[in-house]
């Protein structure tokens, strides 16, 4: 039987996210200060491949941005594996060499062992919590020994998600008006502790993405000099601190090694 969450998420993205620019109206807004930070960010993701080719599974490409892209280019085979249409048809566009599967991660379609790395970018946070762990230990399976999982995931500890919390409760109360407009999306990450269920067959690691989300930048961030200030000190704290990064930034990066 279908899930209900998966039919919402994919109700979600092909009637609103991908198709009418939900995506960037609610999840891709951020002040021009972000713009240099967010080149860090993507390096940091491609540093997660660097010196891997070979067979590229991308998991809820979406709209493929540039970033997705540009990592397609480094491998000789891609498969992009999506719940939406809508999506696999910009796949279609994007990456017409692309194998394109229409599918749930949670039940992959997908031959076992046949992939040397895989990307899931803001993925497995919208999959019913109850079915999470079945996702990633799908990709697990389809991933062949020596291979790489990257997954970008959410850190619920986060206090900048308490912070905005705490502050958008306030402003509905007291100054509606203000108040930044929830996605209604189905969101559920798991404490970061989670993942250590994952080294029976893979090794565990992580590394900062991301410090804010666009929804939470709006929130808490009143100006772009302070936005300013507060991207540098990100990016300072990064490159000194990673673990301290990790474990307080609102986006990690979750690395399996496949054993």
């Amino acid at each position: 039987m279908p899930n209900p969450t998966e039919q919402t998420v994919r109700e979600f993205y092909d009637t609103y996210g991908w198709s009418a620019g939900g995506e960037d109206t609610l999840f891709r807004q951020f002040r021009p200060a972000y713009r240099p930070y967010h080149e860090q960010t993507v390096a940091r993701t491609s540093a997660c491949f660097a010196g891997r080719g070979g067979s590229l599974l991308i998991v809820g490409g979406g709209d493929l941005p540039q970033s997705h892209v540009d990592l397609a280019a480094q491998f000789d085979a891609v498969t992009c594996i999506d719940i939406s249409r809508v999506a696999l048809d910009i796949t279609r566009h994007k990456l017409p060499n692309a194998e394109r599967v229409l599918g749930s991660v949670c039940d992959a379609p997908l031959p076992t062992a046949s992939f040397d790395a895989v990307f899931a970018a803001h993925i497995v946070y919208h999959i019913d919590a109850n079915a999470q762990e079945r996702a990633v230990r799908e990709l697990i399976r389809v991933t062949r020994p020596g291979g790489r999982i990257v997954i970008i995931y959410n850190n619920p500890r986060s206090p900048i998600r308490f912070a905005t919390g705490a502050v958008h409760r306030l402003r509905k109360r007291f100054a509606p008006a203000q108040a930044v407009v929830e996605s209604g999306l189905y969101f559920s990450p798991f404490p970061l502790r989670w993942w250590n269920r994952f080294k029976d067959a893979c090794s565990v690691s992580m590394r900062p993405w991301d410090i804010i989300g666009s929804y939470e930048e709006r929130t808490l961030i009143p100006s772009d000099a302070v936005a300013s200030a507060f991207y540098r000190a990100a990016a300072w704290v990064e490159r000194r601190l990673p673990a301290a990064s990790v474990r307080f930034w609102q986006y990690p990066i979750i690395i399996l090694d496949r054993t």
